[in-house]
């Protein structure tokens, strides 16, 4: 009796053991030599979505991105896009709120995810953040999506905002930032972007202005705006690496959907599109042994 009991404690500890050695990390990230980001506000309301989703999704799709960053991803969206076949090379990160309800944030992934995480921020409309981690052969990434406090006197509360969410990405190796950040160029709120980021657009395009929502473009943004807005960099792409450096950047979105439909646009927001390449850093110098 107590040798087959003896026996019976054996297997259950190697079958222990066995279930440890299958939870454990996962082997090493293969290492990415390019990555490419979209980020893009798709719009919360289905205001001809009959006609505005196809080329919403079309855009996704072709932009072949690593990573898409989604703000105002409301329901009917996302059954749009659940539907794609393009879709399935995809890992789909929405997680819900305290409310029980999906957030509006959502990020697609190509890159295997290791952690998922949403973060409330102050403010009155319920606003979050979205942050994913992952690996680049033994670097470690943070890569992060919001969408800010829309009103515009609501400048001091974004800046709150930002101040919650920069701390999050410090401790990976790699980080960015993306989304929807409800200010333009010049404005107070500007003042809480950590200075360790850099910014895409002003570092690619300095002299031009980027506008992603642009009132003389887009009839759609001219009817979403407040009274006396003007046109904005609303939408920004903020990368902190030492080797992964921009290669290019472009306007996503900033025509309309069809020659016939010329007051159409994807969305009310144009999106951003963003290529990085990662740079080694150097091999060690060979100094020769000293005598």
């Amino acid at each position: 009796m107590f040798g087959k009991l003896l026996l019976a404690l054996c297997v259950l500890s190697f079958c222990a053991w066995s279930a440890g050695e299958e939870k454990a990390a996962p082997a090493e990230q293969a290492e990415l030599k390019t990555l490419t980001l979209v980020t893009y506000n798709v719009f919360e309301h289905p205001v001809e979505e009959e006609k505005r989703a196809p080329a919403l999704l079309r855009l996704l799709k072709d932009s072949k991105a690593d990573l898409l960053a989604l703000q105002e991803a409301q329901p009917w969206f996302m059954a749009r896009l659940q539907k794609e076949e393009w879709i399935k090379e995809y890992k789909i990160a929405q997680p819900k709120t305290k409310s029980g309800e999906p957030c509006e944030l959502c990020l697609l992934s190509k890159i295997p995810l290791e952690k998922v995480e949403y973060l409330e921020l102050p403010g009155r409309l319920g606003r979050g953040a979205l942050i994913v981690r992952c690996k680049s052969g033994s670097r470690s990434m943070a890569l992060a999506t919001v969408h800010l406090e829309s009103f515009l006197e609501d400048g001091p509360v974004r800046a709150k905002q930002l101040e919650a969410v920069f701390p999050k990405l410090k401790d990976a190796d790699d980080a960015v930032l993306l989304g929807d950040f409800n200010f333009g160029d010049g404005e107070k709120e500007a003042e809480s972007l950590d200075k360790g980021f850099t910014d895409l657009w002003t570092a690619l395009h300095p002299k031009e202005p980027g506008y992603t929502w642009d009132k003389e473009a887009s009839p759609m943004a001219r009817q979403g705006s407040f009274p006396d807005e003007k046109s904005r960099r609303l939408d920004r792409i903020l990368v902190r690496s030492e080797h992964w450096k921009a290669k290019e950047l472009s306007l996503l979105g900033d025509r309309p959907v069809s020659e016939k439909e010329k007051d159409l646009f994807p969305s009310d927001h144009f999106g951003l599109m963003a290529r990085l390449e990662f740079q080694p850093p150097p091999p060690p110098e060979h100094k020769p042994p000293t005598k």
